[in-house]
Formats: C-alpha cells, sequence, structure tokens
C-alpha cells in the first residue's frame, strides 16, 4: 500500500524541485535558497508512516512541487545522462557560507545511490498500480461519504496514536524537552481530545514534532544507504527501512491494540492511515504521475525529504545539490 504516515515518500507538507536523473540535460537548475527553503518548510510534520512522502505529514494535503524556472548551465547539457548515480554536492556558495547553520555530513547526500533500479522500478510500477486501482478509489469514496470535520477527527486520532514512539526516539536522540512536550500532547489529546479527535494541545502551541527510528540512526551519523522501493509502502533506503522494522516492533501502541499482522485493530490502523493519507493528496500523487519520470521523481523527492528529516535531529543544514 502507498501509505504515507514516509506517522516520515512521498508523515510535513515539502515543495520539492521536480528532478528527472534519467536526462541530466533537461533538469532545470534552482538556487541553493530556492531549493533550502522548499525542502525544509515543512520538514517538521513529517510523518511516521509513509510511502510516497512528498508531504510532509497524513495531516494536510501537499501541494504540487513546481519546477524551477532557472535555465541549466551550458557545461550540464553536455554531461551525459546519469539515472543511478547520487547527484554532486558542492560546498555552498560565499553568501550562504556566512549563515550561521552548519553544513550536513556529506554522507547524508539529497539524492539516494540506486543501484538496485532495475527491481525498483518494477516494485514503483506495481504500487502505482495498486494506488490507482485499489487505494485511489477507496479514499475517493470515503471522502464522498464523509463529512470534513469527522475526517479531520480521523485525522487527528491517526497522528496522536504516533505520539508514544515518537516520543521514545526523541529520548533516545536525547532531545528530552521534545519527548516532554510529545508525552504533554499525547496526553492532552488523548483525554480532553477525546482520543485524540481533537488537537486540542496545538491549539494550546505544544506543535507536533514527528520522529523515527531512521532519523535517530541518522542522528548518530549511520548512512542513509541505497534507496529501496517496498511493496505497498513505497520509498526508503536501508537504514530507513531497518528504522521502520524498529519503529513497527517497539511501537507501544501497537502492544496495546495488536500490530499490523496480529490484530485486526492494528491492521485496521494502518489501512486507515493509508486511507487518510492518500484522501489529502490528490496533489502529490499528480505531480508524480505527471512527471516525465514518475520514479525519478519520486526518489530525488523521498531523498531530499529524508535529509531534511535528519537535518531536523542533527541541528545541521542538510547539504544542497549543484544540479
Amino acid at each position: 500500500m502507498i501509505v504515507m504516515p514516509l506517522s516520515a515518500l512521498l508523515l510535513a507538507n515539502v515543495s520539492l524541485a521536480s528532478v528527472s536523473l534519467a536526462s541530466v540535460s533537461s533538469v532545470p537548475v534552482a538556487t541553493p535558497a530556492e531549493l533550502g527553503t522548499s525542502l525544509l518548510a515543512r520538514v517538521n510534520d513529517a510523518p511516521h508512516i509513509t510511502a510516497l512522502p512528498l508531504d510532509g505529514g497524513a495531516g494536510e494535503p501537499q501541494a504540487a512541487p513546481s519546477a524551477p524556472q532557472t535555465a541549466a548551465p551550458a557545461d550540464a547539457q553536455s554531461a551525459p545522462p546519469v539515472d543511478n548515480a547520487p547527484v554532486a554536492v558542492n560546498p555552498p556558495a560565499a553568501a550562504d557560507a556566512a549563515a550561521p547553520m552548519e553544513a550536513a555530513p556529506a554522507s547524508e547526500s539529497l539524492v539516494l545511490r540506486d543501484p538496485w533500479q532495475k527491481p525498483n522500478r518494477d516494485i514503483f510500477a506495481f504500487d502505482l498500480f495498486f494506488e490507482s486501482k485499489m487505494l485511489a478509489p477507496v479514499a475517493h469514496g470515503y471522502r464522498a461519504v464523509t463529512p470534513q470535520i469527522f475526517r479531520a477527527g480521523i485525522n487527528n486520532a491517526i497522528l496522536n496514536l504516533d505520539e508514544p514512539s515518537t516520543a521514545i526516539n526523541q529520548v533516545v536522540q536525547l532531545k528530552i524537552g521534545r519527548a516532554l512536550k510529545t508525552t504533554v500532547r499525547f496526553a492532552i489529546n488523548s483525554t480532553i481530545g477525546i482520543g485524540g479527535l481533537i488537537d486540542v494541545a496545538s491549539a494550546g502551541g505544544l506543535r507536533r514534532r514527528p520522529a523515527d527510528f531512521g532519523q535517530t540512526l541518522g542522528r548518530y551519523g549511520a548512512k542513509p544507504g541505497p534507496y529501496v522501493m517496498l511493496p505497498f509502502l513505497g520509498p526508503s533506503n536501508l537504514r530507513d527501512g531497518f528504522g521502520r522494522l524498529v519503529d513497527t516492533f517497539t511501537d507501544p501502541v501497537g502492544f496495546v491494540i495488536g500490530g499490523v499482522f496480529t490484530s485486526p485493530g492494528g491492521a485496521a490502523r494502518y489501512a486507515m492511515a493509508g486511507i487518510n493519507w492518500r484522501e489529502k493528496n490528490d496533489g502529490t500523487m499528480a505531480a508524480i504521475y505527471g512527471a516525465s519520470d514518475p520514479y525519478a521523481f519520486t526518489r530525488a523527492a523521498y531523498s531530499q525529504q529524508r535529509a531534511a528529516v535528519v537535518q531536523d535531529a542533527t541541528g545541521k543544514a542538510a547539504a544542497l545539490p549543484d544540479f
């Protein structure tokens, strides 16, 4: 199921530049400032259960990314097309060098290596088929038969169930202040907010700050590894795929209501998270389907979104690519 909880490609709505690596000569160039603004605008809303994490979270609709309009340099037009290699990262310009934020490690590339591109593309095609023939019709039917206030409550409840796992990761990341706020958010929304249906905590100034174990590993320097497409779940990488497994088996809510494979409650939770995300993200899917190379677009968007998520944990600025 193409699920966007990335509950962290397409769980913060990140406006991303459409990147087609299949033809480097046709890729327009955005300035580092434009890319940085687009990439980091909504990273803090990134969800936990994400499959095509082009948006930053399950909470709000995703605006379709728009391509930058500046022309490509002449030397880029003569370069041979490269599809499975990471984009080179150059040092920031002199104007950016004076910025107070420190550059992220070079290992957190904004475009992941893709040595398994052939099987990845096959799985991507399957995921899009499943999305278009099953998930999208169900999500649109759900929208047609339910009022907006009902859907908003379901969305809030789904995000609220992610909070205990978020708090655990924030403790492991040594972000104790965030962990305490997340715990207070969960307590308030689960009680006063009627089981999380109403986001009382956000109204009181306690905004949501998601965290996952893939981010935690990146916080301590673990490299993302190669890009991987997962059936039903969408884009990932070796580090974040492992992190997703850890989050699934250590989720306190899962111990109570059961896991996705062990109880009807657990299965319903994840199925509803997928339907909820898809109902809110027609724009995201339209951007994917409308890209000249949907696979490369999704890979670039996911890579940048996850680099920004790790940047949020490290406090360092993500390195910007030189297209």
